[in-house]
């Protein structure tokens, strides 16, 4: 009996440290991180192309010869700065003088003094008839017909003065313009032959027009120059519309051009419609995302394709 109660003792002891040692031997579990619930978002890339902000095309104003070109691509220049200078045809420079002519309005100005003269004798016709009708010696008649003659003149008065008001603002406008495209000297009986292109605003110059140099002679009214700004630039690209609604106005973005190996610029999300391109029923829509992106130092130019990378934020 004491046997068996010490051998069931030494197998219990013995199944103890057995089962201590085999959970030694498990390595503990691993320790799962809690959930942060912050995930960072995804990266939004895509190809867009470089824009000015503000580009004005120059015309020739008149068929006419090519004297001068005062500037050259890239060139700054300001509002009113000359860019070209050409020469009128005769028929085109006669015509132009027509334009400054004041024979017009001397013509008016003619007439109102004339209409002024007939109201006058009109009037002292009135207060004589007017006298005259007290001692019976004038006919109502002839009393009712001289007042229909006064009110008659006195629209025909209000008549050419808004005629002449029209013409003296016309004439005005055109010397202002006159003054533009060919000096300060033009005026009433003077028109230079030589007319000026300016910049219609602070910029550069853009483009010129190929065909424009010394002698050369444009029949029609082309544009001869582009003026715009450089910085900043737009940068306008077609989005997909799963990656449109991921962007936000003020996201940042990083830009490579192919054309400028190296470098990388910074640019801002500036307008996102909430109207897509024109597509079919079945074809995904885009929309026409723009980015604003500076460029002091002049490298970036209209026309260049970069690779976009914005991180929108949360």
């Amino acid at each position: 009996m004491r046997f068996r109660t010490a051998f069931a003792a030494f197998f219990l002891l013995c199944s103890t440290a057995l089962a201590g040692a085999q959970d030694a031997q498990q390595p503990p579990a691993a320790t799962q991180p809690a959930p942060t619930g912050a995930l960072r978002p995804s990266e939004v890339q895509f190809t867009g192309k470089l824009y000015s902000t503000v580009k004005l095309a120059v015309p020739l104003p008149f068929p006419s010869y090519i004297r001068d070109i005062a500037v050259q691509v890239g060139q700054q220049v300001k509002s009113g700065q000359e860019l070209a200078r050409y020469e009128l045809r005769q028929e085109v420079y006669m015509g132009e003088k027509n334009k400054l002519s004041t024979t017009t309005i001397k013509e008016l100005e003619y007439k109102l003094s004339q209409i002024d003269v007939n109201l006058d004798k009109l009037q002292a016709k009135n207060r004589e008839l007017s006298a005259m009708s007290k001692h019976n010696m004038a006919s109502q008649q002839s009393i009712e017909q001289n007042e229909k003659e006064i009110e008659a003149t006195r629209k025909e008065k209000t008549s050419i003065q808004e005629q002449l008001a029209l013409a003296r603002d016309v004439f005005a406008d055109r010397l202002i313009l006159a003054k533009e495209r060919f000096g300060r000297e033009a005026g009433p009986g003077n028109v230079p032959r030589d007319g000026i292109i300016r910049s219609p605003v602070d910029g550069y110059v853009l483009w010129i027009n190929p065909d424009a140099r010394k002698g050369a002679y444009f029949e029609n009214t082309p544009a001869m120059f582009q003026v715009g700004s450089l910085d900043p630039m737009l940068i306008r690209a077609q989005v997909h519309e799963i990656e449109a609604s991921k962007l936000t106005e003020g996201d940042t973005a990083s830009v490579v051009f192919d054309a400028l190996p190296g470098r990388q610029f910074s640019a801002t999300v500036s307008r996102i419609p909430w109207t897509p391109l024109p597509a079919n029923l079945q074809q995904p829509s885009y929309y026409e995302i723009e980015l604003t992106i500076p460029n002091p130092d002049h490298a970036l130019r209209e026309g260049l394709k970069g690779q976009v990378t914005v991180v929108p934020r949360k």
